[in-house]
């Protein structure tokens, strides 16, 4: 059976400086307070259906033009799937609260819907589902997003260093590229290698907050990842398994990116929880960054018991070089 379509909007307004969301009590109680959202109509575009849904179920004529921030695979409470697409629409000069009932038929037709505005995800519980990418219009990420990178393309030689002799033993490329207008980040890293392995990950993100859409990976017997609002569906080994997220999820594979956008300067530190696909699991990442005088910063990070360095270039925020020590007296390095 083909997944039913949705499109979900949050509907956002400057209030006192912060940003705030657009939800409506339910007159059935049972059904909890919400977002605007409703079916994508044959023929019909996610961007379309959430244009025409918010103004049916708000009154709202006056809405910005509506920015993709997410779409997933969700199962319903009555067992069916929905293809979700979330966007973000702004609006002003609007009141605090009023009381709609909505057109076009439906569910809620006949019904009056109470509508008004929260500031942060705490402020309420909504129904199911409907808060889960609430974090990305009212929260700070750990970092300021990757909307600032530009599409590249990268290749660094593999280089082991065993008892002070340095051999090359393969090579990594990395190619950055946007989707959706921009707003999806994709990064494609292919290693190439007989001794280490062939190996090639594609990670997707969305680059104004950085939340991870999915990730793929060769390495370690094959992983995919697809993350949807609070959780996340890995499957390996032909099986799938469904992960909850406890905090804004940042991915693992995305700290190497992470690395370039932030405010690098001698003595920087920060930490923050990250998702690692192949361990199924939150862990605690923690940077720490010290100005080097070849212009560049020598940044440690630490994913969990594992330790890896970077050279990221103080300009451009490059990143130059970086290395491991799998084992003493053994280091792998990735440079030009």
């Amino acid at each position: 059976m083909e997944p039913i379509k949705k499109a979900y909007g949050y509907i956002t307004r400057n209030h006192d400086g912060r940003p705030q969301v657009l939800v409506f009590q339910h007159p059935i109680l049972e059904a909890g307070i919400q977002i605007p959202k409703g079916t994508v109509e044959a023929g019909e575009s996610p961007e379309a259906a959430v244009v025409r849904e918010m103004r049916e179920e708000t009154g709202l004529t006056d809405l910005g033009e509506p920015v993709f921030l997410a779409d997933d695979m969700w199962r319903a409470d009555d067992g069916s799937t929905h293809h979700r697409h979330f966007y973000r629409l702004d609006q002003r000069d609007v009141l605090d609260q009023w009381q709609h009932a909505p057109s076009g038929g439906g569910e809620e037709e006949g019904l009056q819907l109470t509508l008004f505005w929260i500031s942060s995800p705490g402020d309420i519980p909504l129904a199911r589902g409907h808060g889960d990418y609430l974090a990305d219009v009212l929260e700070e990420r750990p970092e300021d997003g990757f909307g600032c990178l530009e599409a590249s393309e990268d290749v660094k030689q593999v280089y082991l260093l065993e008892e002070g002799v340095e051999r090359i033993i393969g090579e990594t490329r990395e190619r950055i590229s946007f989707e959706e207008g921009g707003a999806v980040l994709v990064r494609e890293q292919t290693l190439i290698s007989e001794e280490m392995g062939d190996r090639r990950t594609v990670t997707r993100l969305m680059a104004a907050t950085n939340r991870p859409l999915s990730v793929e990976d060769t390495g370690g017997g094959g992983v995919r990842a697809v993350y949807a609002g609070d959780h996340v569906m890995i499957e390996r080994d032909g099986r799938e398994e469904r992960v909850s997220l406890h905090h804004l999820p940042i991915d693992t594979f995305s700290v190497e990116l992470l690395l370039r956008t932030l405010p690098l300067e001698g003595g920087y530190v920060r930490s923050f929880h990250a998702f690692n696909v192949h361990k199924g699991e939150e862990q605690l990442i923690e940077i720490h960054a010290d100005e080097q005088a070849s212009g560049s910063f020598k940044v440690r990070v630490e994913f969990g018991a594992t330790t890896q360095w970077y050279w990221i270039r103080s300009d451009t925020g490059e990143l130059l070089k970086q290395y491991s020590e799998p084992a003493p007296g053994l280091q792998v390095e990735f440079r030009r």
